[in-house]
């Protein structure tokens, strides 16, 4: 039996919406979805803690935006602040923040940017990429922050090569977006070691066009600068939990383990021993639901909490 092709009215009229040809067939641009510059507007930044530094990291990674010659790669282990202090930065320095998640399912259009038919006609959206050089265009100067950037496949990676070196554009809707000579466009990515589950590694020829810094894991004299110890007696509670946390990066270094305690993990435990220091066992409950919760596999969740109990002098 021969396939016979029907011929449907609307699918011809999409197609001409998305081809987008006159009368003599030349090629007519499809109208662009006006951005809201508003929405990036830097008072609408937001900033929910506040950012306590180790070192000269805030001095480096704020000299990075603000000359914006080179992109600027930040590599750490999780929780160690990197969003809170690209927020912070771009706060304080009145610079327009544009940030999107991106991950294994970001794809090509929404980087680049796709079209969009409606009943008024047939509309480009730009993608997260041409939107960052407009807005930087509009405003002078931007930041476009990527977290947890290497979540993105590596074919998907290459749609940043243009943008990150000193072409500074993108071609998208049939037509060239450009950075202005008098504008900045700063792009800072932030990414988790390769080891972390999940994480690709940064592609070479787009790694090459980054200059940054990889965070060391922080040592006990630089946690206890950033947490706050209200509460949380010397010897009960803060110096085996700074035991413990050394301890549990060593056993992730050997293999034994996949999930190091991060600053934010031990910020989490203070706060939540603050808040059940009035009800029975304070320490073993805060163990229990801001530690061993992090690790899914029993044998791992094990080799912690013998380590717990061993460290506070604690039953579990």
């Amino acid at each position: 039996m021969t396939d016979v092709n029907i011929w449907n009215p609307m699918e011809e009229e999409e197609m001409k919406f998305i081809n987008r040809t006159d009368e003599e067939g030349y090629f007519v641009d499809v109208p662009i979805n006006p951005i809201d510059f508003n929405e990036y507007n830097p008072d609408k930044i937001n900033v929910w803690d506040t950012y306590r530094s180790i070192g000269d990291e805030v001095e480096r990674v704020t000299r990075a935006i603000k000359t914006a010659k080179f992109p600027y790669l930040i590599e750490s282990e999780k929780g160690q602040g990197k969003t809170l202090l690209i927020h912070t930065i771009c706060k304080e320095n009145k610079i327009p923040l544009i940030e999107e998640p991106v991950g294994s399912g970001t794809r090509k259009t929404d980087l680049i940017g796709s079209k969009e038919i409606n009943r008024d006609g047939t509309f480009f959206n730009l993608g997260l990429l041409p939107k960052a050089i407009e807005v930087a265009n509009h405003f002078g100067h931007a930041c476009l922050f990527c977290d947890d950037a290497t979540a993105q496949e590596h074919d998907i990676q290459r749609w940043w090569n243009a943008i990150c070196d000193g072409r500074k554009s993108i071609v998208a809707n049939g037509k060239s977006f450009t950075l202005k000579k008098d504008c900045k466009l700063s792009i800072v990515w932030t990414i988790n070691p390769v080891t972390y589950a999940g994480i690709n590694s940064m592609t070479e020829d787009l790694r090459s066009r980054f200059i940054g810094n990889a965070w060391e894991y922080p040592k006990n004299e630089d946690i206890e600068k950033v947490i706050d110890w209200e509460n949380c007696s010397e010897e009960l509670v803060k110096t085996p939990l700074l035991t413990l946390v050394q301890d549990v990066y060593a056993l992730r270094m050997k293999g034994d383990l996949e999930y190091a305690l991060s600053i934010r993990d031990i910020a989490q435990f203070t706060e939540h021993y603050r808040d059940s220091i009035d009800y029975p066992k304070p320490i073993q409950n805060t163990i229990k639901e801001v530690i061993l919760i992090k690790y899914t596999d029993p044998a791992e969740r094990e080799l912690v909490r013998i380590r717990c109990c061993d460290t506070f002098g604690v039953n579990l």
